[in-house]
């Protein structure tokens, strides 16, 4: 009697669907767009300076700007010749891009609307390159540096192609950026938009030290697309009507701290507060190896044991704790990381072999959506006068602990100009 209510109660459930027809049997024609007139690929030149290394100029600004055109940001590529300074001796690069090579990017829209400022870029753009699956790491490295004929493995997919002495190769930078990675095709007319890079050091990125390099004859290349004149008169008169248009997109802001020698508790107060606070990134240095791609474990050196495996941490914000225990073991803290990159249920992976994070890749994760991947701003409030606060014990040898919060941000053009709303 059981077993017939159920069937009866799915029947009643299948009767009120409707039928659609299935893909093979559908033979509508797909959607065009006829209003699109054009497809360029253009180039930006620096406005600064056409030579650049850490010694001389710094920094590179290119101005991206069109009366018409609409650019789309995920064809934005740098490249630039890299010289080898060095009479003797190769450039090896230990980073899986040389957008490493770089200490900061801001993005800067009419002006004075900063809608993306990145510290510590070498080290963000690294470590969200570690946590790309193995597969688009050895497409990006071959599209970036060109690979060595070296055996690799899950965690070292390619092993990034080094510069003879006295030579030059010319690279291809993917800028990792939320406001270009967006999905939006981006009205230069009415954002113009500049966009910074400040170098870092000579030795940063490369192996070893004494390394001399220079870089030279840098552009960016991307699409611009062309439309109809009907539609982008539409597009201004909405904006001279008093609306705006809004673009969503993920902001990243990127800090560190001093960890005290031997200190077995630790707090790390964040003091800027965003609306819908997203994801949290925490990772280590050790004062050994460089500082781009080292993500020092406490567990470096050791077995996999309870009694060495004695790190913990949590977030509070204000009166509330985040998770509701600390993360205590180094099996959860991986659980934690795949459920801040939203592949927990195994729909995607992270390039860091096991070993490997217990030695010198572990990236921390902590997500604090409502509903991740399911809905947008479901992150949390920091802006309501409570503090966010980093909280660590037992961190082992670790001297610098590096911070990443990504948030909810919201572009908004108007006829005025252009407004961040974070």
């Amino acid at each position: 009697m059981y077993d017939y209510i159920v069937n009866m109660s799915l029947e009643t459930h299948i009767a009120g669907s409707d039928d659609q027809l299935i893909a093979g049997l559908h033979f509508a024609g797909r959607n065009t767009a006829s209003y699109i007139t054009a497809r360029q690929n253009v180039s930006f030149a620096p406005q600064t300076a056409s030579n650049f290394k850490p010694s001389g100029s710094r920094l590179m600004r290119f101005s991206l700007a069109d009366q018409q055109g609409w650019l789309d940001g995920g064809t934005v590529r740098l490249i630039f010749k890299l010289t080898n300074l060095k009479v003797t001796g190769t450039l090896q690069p230990v980073s899986d891009s040389p957008a490493s090579l770089f200490r900061r990017m801001r993005v800067i829209a009419n002006g004075s609307a900063v809608i993306e400022d990145i510290e510590e870029y070498s080290r963000v753009h690294q470590m969200f390159s570690e946590l790309l699956p193995a597969q688009r790491r050895y497409n990006n490295i071959a599209e970036a540096w060109g690979g060595a004929f070296i055996a690799s493995g899950i965690d070292s997919p390619v092993h990034p192609d080094p510069i003879e002495s006295d030579g030059e190769r010319t690279v291809v930078v993917h800028l990792m950026s939320s406001f270009l990675g967006q999905g939006k095709m981006i009205p230069l007319s009415m954002v113009p938009v500049i966009l910074e890079l400040e170098l870092g050091e000579l030795d940063d990125c490369f192996a070893g030290g004494d390394n001399q390099w220079e870089i030279s004859r840098p552009r960016l290349v991307a699409d611009v697309l062309q439309i109809d004149q009907s539609l982008q008169n539409s597009y201004a008169s909405h904006l001279l009507s008093g609306k705006s248009l809004p673009i969503s997109m993920t902001g990243i802001y990127s800090l560190k701290s001093a960890v005290p020698t031997g200190s077995s508790l630790y707090s790390f107060p964040i003091a800027r507060g965003f609306t819908r606070l997203s994801t949290v990134y925490v990772s280590f240095w050790d004062g050994s190896g460089k500082y781009v791609s080292s993500f020092y474990s406490p567990l470096a050196g050791k077995v996999n044991t309870a009694e060495n495996d004695d790190f913990e941490y949590h977030l509070t914000v204000g009166s509330d704790r985040y998770p509701q225990f600390s993360i205590d073991s180094h099996q959860e803290r991986f659980y934690r990381l795949r459920l801040a990159r939203q592949i927990a249920q195994g729909t995607d992976s992270v390039s860091i072999a096991p070993y490997a994070y217990r030695e010198n890749k572990m990236i921390l994760g902590l997500n604090l959506e409502k509903a991740p991947g399911a809905s947008s701003h479901s992150g949390i409030n920091t802006r309501s006068g409570s503090q966010l606060t980093l909280n660590l014990r037992n961190s082992g040898a670790a001297t610098t602990c590096h911070v990443c919060l990504v948030y909810e941000q919201l572009l908004n053009i108007s006829a005025s100009g252009c407004e961040v709303l974070d």
